[in-house]
């Protein structure tokens, strides 16, 4: 091989080595954009920080109640929640019987003793996203208090014993705080034995309800 065919040869080694270089680094680029593209939007989607969280005062977890502490507040009873209070602002303390989130809002099912109402978290000029997720996220059997405004419904609830109303609640705070799970579930302990097993649904023996009897006696049937 001459001289110049040498060099010719090199010339096109350098060319080519360029271009990959050009096209790893075009790569790259493109490869950086999509990633900063997708970081971007993961920051939309994720919720406001604590500061930009309007409601951040309306709801939480509440600090240990002591004998020195008086809170101006009257209590009302679930089973005195009528279409008469309509429109009225109330403060409740119930149990979470359920919840379930549904894009911006949360429905829960306060209970006391064998009496429960429908209460709504919902994203507004009252409630922010992360006070929604913030009551999504109570486990059940947790003890709470409410500020809600009382509202008639059109259609009756007929999951709850308290139909012709439900509670949008405007404040909500943690008293007492259950475990994540629950040695049995109340809608288990309601179904009598071997209701349900065809259809895979849990019941709970007699072992289980005498070792948790404190649970088992929350059952409405035992309330009434």
């Amino acid at each position: 091989m001459t001289k110049d065919e040498v060099q010719g040869a090199t010339e096109e080694e350098q060319q080519a080595q360029s271009k990959k270089a050009q096209k790893k680094q075009q790569k790259e680029a493109e490869k950086a954009a999509k990633k900063a593209e997708k970081q971007a939007k993961l920051a939309a989607e994720q919720p406001s920080t604590e500061e930009d969280d309007f409601a951040k005062d309306r709801y939480g977890v509440s600090a240990m109640f002591q004998s020195q502490q008086k809170l101006e507040r009257t209590l009302v009873r679930i089973q005195d929640l009528t279409p008469e209070r309509a429109d009225q602002l109330i403060w409740l303390r119930a149990r979470v019987h359920t919840s379930r989130a549904k894009g911006k809002q949360c429905f829960l099912v306060l209970r006391q003793q064998q009496f429960n109402v429908q209460a709504l978290v919902a994203v507004g000029d009252r409630a922010s996203k992360q006070m929604v997720k913030f009551a999504a996220n109570i486990t059940k059997e947790s003890i709470i208090d409410v500020e809600a405004m009382v509202r008639k419904v059109e259609q009756k609830i007929e999951s709850c014993t308290q139909q012709d109303v439900e509670l949008h609640i405007e404040r909500i705070f943690v008293v007492s705080q259950a475990e994540p799970r629950l040695p049995l579930q109340l809608d288990d302990a309601v179904r009598p034995d071997g209701e349900g097993e065809e259809e895979g649904r849990a019941t709970v023996n007699q072992d289980t309800r005498l070792d948790n009897r404190v649970i088992d006696l929350r059952v409405s049937l035992f309330q009434s």
